[in-house]
C-alpha cells in the first residue's frame, strides 16, 4: 500500500468519528483531542514566559497528534519519577503554518482504536515514531556537527516547489526557530545558512529559500562533505 493510499484509507475509517478542522499559524491544538494531520505543519512546543516558543517534535501530514494526553488519563503513569517529570511539563503542539487535520474526542479515539486493528497500528507507529525522533535529536545534539544538523532539518522539511521549481524550506524554520530546536547560538545558524547561500546549495527570492544543490545538501547532512563558515 502506498503512503497515499494508506492515507485515504485511514481518514476514510476516521470519518464517523472525526470532523475536519483549520488552524491558522501558532494556533493550539487542543490538548483534549487527538489529531489526524491532513495539511501543514505542527510542532510540540515549549512556550516560555517570556514568550519564546521552542520546538521539540516537528510533524507533517499523515501523522497522529496529541494522542499522550488522552493516553495518560486512560491509563495513568506506572513509575514516580515520570509523574514528577509529566507533571512539569508545559508543552503545547502549535500549528506552524496553517494546517487541516481531523479532530477527534481523546476518549472516544482511544475505545475506536481498539476496534480498528489498523488505527492501532497507526497509533503504536506515532509513538515509535515520535520516540525515534525524540531520541536521534538527542544523540545528534551530542554527537554532530552544527552544519550537519541544520542541514539534516532542511533535507527532513524541504518540499517540492511548484511548477518545476526547486524544493523549497518552509518559511516557518527561521533562524530562530533553528537554533531552538538544534540547541545552538542563532549566530551560527545564520552563519552556515550564509555558507550555503555561498556555496550556491540554496538561493532566497523574495521570502521564498529555494535548494538548487540538493546532491551538496545531501552530503554535507550525511557527513561527506565539509560545510565552512
Amino acid at each position: 500500500m502506498t503512503f497515499a493510499m494508506e492515507r485515504e484509507s485511514i481518514e476514510k475509517i476516521l470519518e464517523p468519528i472525526a470532523i475536519e478542522v483549520t488552524l491558522p499559524k501558532d494556533a493550539r491544538f487542543e490538548r483534549q483531542n487527538v489529531y489526524y494531520l491532513k495539511q501543514g505543519f505542527a510542532a510540540l512546543t515549549h512556550l516560555t514566559r517570556n514568550g519564546e516558543q521552542s520546538s521539540f517534535l516537528y510533524f507533517k501530514a499523515g501523522m497522529l497528534l496529541n494522542f499522550l494526553p488522552p493516553i495518560i488519563m486512560e491509563t495513568g503513569i506506572g513509575t514516580d519519577f515520570t509523574v514528577k517529570r509529566f507533571a512539569s511539563l508545559d508543552h503545547v503542539i502549535l500549528a506552524k503554518n496553517r494546517c487541516t487535520a481531523l479532530c477527534m474526542n481523546g476518549k472516544i479515539f482511544l475505545d475506536y482504536v481498539e476496534k480498528n486493528p489498523q488505527l492501532y497500528k497507526l497509533l503504536l507507529r506515532s509513538v515509535s515514531e515520535n520516540l525515534i525522533n525524540a531520541l536521534a535529536l538527542s544523540t545528534d545534539l551530542s554527537t554532530k556537527p552544527a552544519g550537519v544538523r541544520v542541514c539534516q532539518l532542511l533535507l527532513d522539511f524541504m518540499y517540492e516547489g511548484e511548477n518545476g521549481e526547486p524544493p523549497q524550506i518552509p518559511r516557518y524554520l527561521t533562524y530562530n526557530e533553528i537554533a531552538f530546536y538544534l540547541s545552538m547560538h542563532v549566530i551560527t545558524v545564520t552563519k552556515i545558512f550564509k555558507a550555503l547561500k555561498q556555496n550556491g546549495i540554496i538561493t532566497k527570492k523574495g521570502r521564498i529559500t529555494f535548494v538548487t544543490d540538493r546532491e551538496q545538501l545531501l552530503a554535507i547532512g550525511e557527513g561527506l562533505k565539509e560545510l565552512k563558515y
